[in-house]
């Protein structure tokens, strides 16, 4: 998997273009499996300040290699265990139950000291955030909070439900008038595309960042940083009715060439991918045939000139060619689920390291 940081960086900067507010680094998911730590330095150095991640160790791995300057938040918030250290590093928790709240409130009071935190207000998601009926008893406790921001998160920005994204910026704005003063942090990727309107002041644009597609039904506005290739580890001949792989799934209905490639669903590249993916040589496509292993996938090459495949040739399993809406639609799963698989399984390259395009 090589990986263009620049990029990422232009993508950032054009999403950060796009609002009037600030422009959160999303790092989730490993950097949505571009790499969470090369990401977010690529995007320190173009002057991004605010970063959050999901888990707490990816916030403390994330201020190691930042240094002491940006501020770092963690969507799932911090544990009463966790929180002493969260203070220690400077690690911002996002606030998400009355609970998490208490705990807060118990630290300020022992220590003297208000807690910056983010609060998320939930609105439609049922998922994480305080819900409505939680604000009378959340008013006294955030006195103890140095409020970042009140965050809310879209249910339906993705299908380009403009009324339930209106209603939950309302149902935010409401909510936020009766509590401590703070900015309002809203769009995420697919709102930021949706107007102004919805952005709040801290738009929080993850996976665009990393070049998924924030547009259901139109061409991706976003540079796709990841390129990914499979080498060619062995050629093969079949005669007619000869299977391939596991269970025999796929049958040569003549003779055909078959070119076995290294890479599987242990790298990522989905099995549901068997029988129905492809790939990519050059500008020729290969199909994939019989069942995708662990570690090989067999695909069948014999449209293609006999000198364009080989062993050590590389397949495009990703890049200028296959989106990464393509590969995600074969399997029937979103951009997300495809590329951070494929980055958690693949070994991973950086290029335009130094790059402040």
């Amino acid at each position: 998997m090589l990986v263009d940081l620049a990029a990422i960086q232009r993508n950032f900067r054009k999403l950060a273009q796009m609002t009037s507010g600030t422009c959160a680094a999303i790092v989730k998911g490993d950097g949505y499996g571009h790499g969470m730590r090369e990401a977010s330095q690529a995007l320190q150095s173009i002057g991004a300040q605010l970063f959050l991640s999901a888990r707490f160790e990816d916030a403390l791995a994330l201020r190691a290699d930042l240094g002491p300057g940006p501020r770092i938040a963690v969507l799932d918030g911090v544990s009463p265990a966790d929180m002493a250290e969260a203070r220690e590093r400077d690690i911002i928790p996002v606030v998400n139950s009355l609970e998490q709240l208490h705990v807060i409130s118990a630290v300020a009071k022992r220590t003297a000291q208000r807690i910056p935190a983010f609060i998320h207000l939930d609105t439609a998601m049922n998922r994480l955030g305080l819900a409505s009926e939680d604000d009378e008893c959340a008013e006294p406790l955030l006195a103890s909070c140095s409020v970042q921001a009140y965050m809310t998160h879209f249910a339906s920005a993705d299908d380009v439900d403009l009324d339930l994204c209106r209603l939950q910026v309302s149902r935010l704005t409401k909510r936020a008038k009766l509590l401590p003063r703070a900015p309002l942090s809203v769009a995420n990727s697919c709102g930021v595309f949706l107007g102004r309107e919805l952005h709040g002041d801290i738009i929080r644009p993850g996976k665009s960042t990393f070049g998924i597609n924030p547009l259901a039904d139109a061409d991706n506005p976003m540079e796709q940083p990841a390129t990914i290739l499979a080498p060619v580890i062995q050629v093969r001949t079949l005669k007619k009715g000869d299977p391939v792989g596991y269970s025999c799934t796929w049958h040569a209905p003549e003779p055909r060439r078959i070119a076995i490639l290294a890479i599987g669903y242990g790298n990522g590249f989905m099995r549901d991918n068997g029988n129905r993916g492809s790939v990519v040589f050059g500008c020729l496509r290969a199909p994939v045939v019989g069942r995708v292993s662990m570690d090989l996938t067999a695909v069948d090459i014999s449209a293609l000139p006999e000198t364009a495949v080989h062993v050590g040739a590389a397949a495009e399993i990703v890049g200028g060619t296959i989106t990464y809406r393509e590969v995600a639609e074969t399997v029937a799963t979103n951009e997300h689920e495809a590329i951070i698989a494929l980055g958690r399984g693949c070994k991973r390259f950086f290029v335009n390291g130094g790059a402040h395009a």
